[in-house]
C-alpha cells in the first residue's frame, strides 16, 4: 500500500509539472518569432512586446486574486477550468487575422496559463514535506525549467516551417491532451477540511508581509526575472539584428540557456540536501549582477561569448526559481497559498515589467542598459545581505 501511494504521489507530481511546463510553454515558445508576428500583423515591435508583456502581466494578477482563496477550492477542477480556457483561446490565435483579435485571444490564454502554476505548486508542497519537498520541487523546476528552453528552439523551428498558426494548433493539441489526462489520472482533492476561517485579506497579508525572509526572497526574485526576461526577449532581435542570424536558427542558439538553467535546477536539487538555504541566497545575490554585468559589456562582440555569457547566467536562472519556493514554502505553515500566489505575482511582474524594458535599446545603447541594470542589483543585493545578516546574528 505504501509504495502504492509513494507511486501515485511520483505520477501526481510528474503530471502536475507538465501541466505548469505547457503553461510556460504557452507563455515562451512565442519568443523567438516576434519579427514573424510582427511581419504578419503588419504592427510595429512595441505592440508585439506588449503581447508577451501583458500574457505575463495576466498571469501575474491571477496569482494574486487566486492566492488568498486556493486553499479552500477544488483544485483539480481549477485546472480543468484553466484548460478549457486554453483551448479555446490557441484556436482564435491560430486563425486569427486581425491583430486586436489575437490580442484578446492571448489574454484568454493567459487567463488560462495563469491558473496553472499557483494550483500545481500549491499541490505539490501540500503532497511533500521536509527535505522530500525540496527535492520535489527541485523535479518540479528541472520539468518547468525544460519550458522556457525547449521552447524557443520549438518555436523557431515550428514558426520558420508552419508560421505562427502551427504554434498554436501544436499548443492546442498538447492541452487536449493534458485536459484528459487530469480528468482521469488527477484525484479530485475537494477540500472539505479547508480552513473555515474568516480572517480578512489585510490580516492574511499583513502575515505575509510581516515575515522577513519571505518578504526577501519575494523582492529578489522581481528582479532577478525581470533582468531575465529583458534579456530573453531582447535576444532574437539581438540575433537577428546584431549577427544577422536566421529564424529557425535563433532558437537553437537558446541551447546554452536550455541546458545550463536544467544544470542549475540539478545543481540545487544536490546542494539543498547539504548547505543551508540561507547560504545558497546569499550566493545567487551577488553571482547574478556580476553575470548581467558581464552580459551588458560582452553581449555584442561575439555570439560565442555571447553563448558562453549565457549559459553561466542560465546556471542561475535555473538555480533560483526552486530556491525561492523552497524558501517561501518553509517560511509559510500558514497563509502559504497566499504566499506562494503573492510570490508568483512579484516574479511575473518582474518579468512583464522586464520585457517592456528591453524596448529601450531603442533609445540607449544595450550595453549601458544591462550594465546599469547589474550594477542596480548589485546594490540591491547589498542591501539585502546586510539585513540578512543581521537577521541571522539575532
Amino acid at each position: 500500500m505504501t509504495r502504492r501511494i509513494s507511486q501515485n504521489k511520483v505520477f501526481v507530481l510528474y503530471l502536475l509539472s507538465i501541466s505548469t511546463f505547457f503553461a510556460s510553454l504557452n507563455q515562451n515558445i512565442y519568443t523567438p518569432i516576434i519579427p514573424l508576428i510582427r511581419d504578419f500583423f503588419s504592427v510595429s515591435i512595441n505592440w508585439v512586446n506588449f503581447t508577451v508583456s501583458s500574457f505575463i502581466f495576466i498571469i501575474a494578477m491571477i496569482q494574486i486574486s487566486l492566492g488568498t482563496v486556493i486553499d479552500s477550492k477544488n483544485q483539480k477542477r481549477l485546472l480543468l477550468i484553466s484548460f478549457i480556457f486554453i483551448n479555446i483561446s490557441t484556436i482564435f490565435c491560430a486563425y486569427a487575422d486581425h491583430f486586436l483579435l489575437f490580442l484578446i485571444a492571448r489574454i484568454v490564454q493567459a487567463i488560462g496559463a495563469g491558473i496553472i502554476p499557483l494550483v500545481t505548486i500549491n499541490m505539490i508542497t501540500r503532497l511533500f514535506e521536509g527535505e522530500a519537498r525540496g527535492s520535489a520541487i527541485g523535479t518540479y523546476q528541472i520539468l518547468l525549467t525544460l519550458a522556457p528552453a525547449i521552447s524557443p528552439i520549438l518555436g523557431g523551428l515550428l514558426g520558420q516551417y508552419y508560421g505562427h498558426q502551427g504554434i498554436f494548433l501544436f499548443l492546442f493539441v498538447i492541452s487536449a491532451v493534458l485536459f484528459i489526462l487530469i480528468i482521469y489520472g488527477l484525484p479530485d482533492n475537494e477540500r472539505k477540511d479547508a480552513q473555515g476561517k474568516t480572517s480578512s485579506l489585510l490580516k492574511t497579508y499583513i502575515a505575509v508581509f510581516s515575515n522577513y525572509m519571505g518578504v526577501s526572497t519575494m523582492i529578489v526574485s522581481f528582479f532577478v526575472f525581470f533582468v531575465y526576461f529583458s534579456i530573453l526577449v531582447y535576444l532574437p532581435i539581438l540575433l537577428n539584428d546584431q549577427y544577422h542570424v536566421p529564424l529557425q536558427i535563433i532558437g537553437l542558439l537558446y541551447l546554452p540557456l536550455t541546458v545550463s538553467m536544467i544544470l542549475g535546477s540539478v545543481i540545487f536539487k544536490k546542494l539543498q540536501k547539504r548547505i543551508p538555504l540561507n547560504d545558497l541566497f546569499i550566493a545567487v545575490l551577488f553571482l547574478m549582477p556580476l553575470e548581467v554585468i558581464l552580459f551588458g559589456l560582452l553581449h555584442t562582440k561575439t555570439i560565442i561569448g555571447l553563448a558562453i555569457l549565457l549559459f553561466g547566467y542560465g546556471m542561475t536562472v535555473g538555480f533560483s526559481p526552486p530556491l525561492f519556493s523552497t524558501m517561501i514554502s518553509n517560511e509559510y505553515s500558514q497563509n502559504r497559498g497566499t504566499a506562494l500566489g503573492l510570490f508568483n505575482f512579484i516574479r511575473y511582474s518582474g518579468m512583464a515589467i522586464g520585457g517592456m524594458f528591453s524596448g529601450l535599446y531603442k533609445v540607449i545603447p544595450s550595453n549601458l542598459v544591462y550594465v546599469f541594470l547589474g550594477i542596480f542589483l548589485f546594490f540591491t543585493s547589498i542591501l539585502h545581505y546586510r539585513s540578512l545578516k543581521k537577521r541571522l546574528l539575532y
